[in-house]
């Protein structure tokens, strides 16, 4: 099925999923359809990749944070992604999506994406970092959360999570950001040579 099939079918599904809080792991459905296919006959790693795009409206939707974003013309980036594939997915196999946010800091959201078969096996696990931009520059979640709370449209433990703050960061999220630090160092010295 082609990926703006699916942006309908989830625009409309949005209208009736609950609001949730930013504890909660979020899920949605779906199947291999042949346009999913690659030429070995399963789902093409791409395919993947739109899928955890389309968990992250639904997330940020259900979080009442879509509305801020609007309304402020604020902008959510993924400014970096780790992917690994474990199991393929054959055409018409049913599947679910399931995305959470794992922790926050001043500049990144980081989130965990899996898609999972009929077995409830894990076929695809990814990591997200994102970021949220206005004219200004970077906006945090923490200042994304508040305001969507000051409009009475953010996530069920709003209050709570903002005064919180983020979960302890995992180590393996620790180690994944020092990855991309180092990245950015590498790719700066090569470009200025």
């Amino acid at each position: 099925m082609k990926l703006y099939f699916r942006m309908l079918l989830l625009l409309r599904r949005l209208r009736h999923l609950a609001k949730v809080s930013t504890k909660d792991t979020i899920e949605f459905k779906s199947r291999v359809w042949p346009t999913d296919l690659d030429i070995n006959g399963h789902m093409t790693n791409t395919r993947y990749v739109s899928l955890f795009d389309l968990s992250i409206i639904q997330v940020f939707s259900q979080l009442g944070l879509v509305t801020s974003l609007s309304k402020m013309k604020w902008q959510a980036m993924i400014n970096a992604r780790n992917i690994s594939f474990l199991r393929e997915l054959s055409p018409f196999e049913p599947f679910k999506v399931t995305s959470e946010i794992i922790c926050w800091d001043r500049s990144f959201l980081y989130m965990e994406h899996k898609i999972v078969n009929k077995q409830n096996k894990t076929s695809s696990i990814c990591y997200s970092r994102g970021l949220f931009l206005s004219k200004k520059g970077v906006i945090s979640f923490k200042e994304l959360l508040k305001n969507a709370i000051d409009n009475g449209k953010g996530p069920t433990d709003g209050l709570e999570a903002f005064e919180a703050g983020s979960p302890p960061m995992p180590d393996h999220i620790k180690h994944w950001k020092e990855t991309l630090k180092h990245q950015k160092k590498q790719i700066k010295s090569s470009d200025a040579s």
